[in-house]
Parts: structure tokens; C-alpha cells; sequence
């Protein structure tokens, strides 16, 4: 990987958290600066690619590892989690299998769709 797509990374997140600060797409751009202790896109690579191989219900996410943080977090991305939902669901044609507590299931759903989402947006190969 050369340097200018690696420093493209980290400086696309920070442009997503500045210009869309209150979606949820800026929400896990700033979880991924904030795993990457050195803020190096290697450090951005492998927070995708750790969440998506183990995803959210690993702990991975720490902000997201209780039911009182998965809800609140539901509740404040309501609208972006139900179009996340409604998207996912035309594209396979049929419902989501919603298991366990509708509020977690669906919070980890829309944070791992969105970094999946986001993680092709960056060009990795995941």
C-alpha cells in the first residue's frame, strides 16, 4: 500500500466526521480513529477488518458492548438503522431475521453494514 492512499484513509474519515457529523456514518468513522491509537490508516485497515471478521457482538466495538449503549445508540440513529434496514431487506427480498433484543440486533446490524459500507467508500480490501 502506498503512502498517499495510506494517508487518504485517515483523512477521509476525518472529512466524513467534519462534513456529517451527526449520521451514523460519522459515528463509525470516529470509532475507527479512535481505535487507531496512532491514527495510521494500518491501524484503519485493521479496525475494518477485525470488525468485519469478528463484528460487534466480539466487543469489538466497545461503546456498543451493553444493552444500555445499544439502545441509546438505536434510538439516536432510528432513521438511519430502519433505511440501512429497508435497503438490506429489498436487496436480499425477503425480511431481516432479527434475533435476540430487537434494539442490540439492529445496532450492530446498522454499525457493521455501515463500516462495511464505508470500508469499500475507502477502497480496502476486505
Amino acid at each position: 500500500m502506498n503512502t498517499s492512499k495510506k494517508t487518504s484513509f485517515v483523512l477521509k474519515l476525518k472529512e466524513i466526521i467534519s462534513s456529517e457529523s451527526s449520521t451514523l456514518k460519522a459515528y463509525v468513522a470516529n470509532e475507527a480513529l479512535i481505535f487507531s491509537e496512532d491514527i495510521n490508516d494500518n491501524e484503519v485497515a485493521f479496525f475494518f477488518e477485525g470488525l468485519l471478521k469478528h463484528g460487534c457482538v466480539s466487543g469489538w466495538i466497545s461503546s456498543l458492548c451493553f444493552y444500555s449503549q445499544t439502545h441509546r445508540f438505536y434510538d439516536q440513529y432510528y432513521d438511519y438503522i430502519e433505511n440501512l434496514r429497508y435497503d438490506y431487506e429489498d436487496s436480499i427480498g425477503q425480511p431481516l431475521a432479527i434475533r435476540g433484543d430487537l434494539k442490540n440486533f439492529m445496532t450492530w446490524f446498522a454499525f457493521e453494514e455501515t463500516a462495511y459500507q464505508l470500508a469499500l467508500e475507502l477502497g480496502l480490501e476486505i
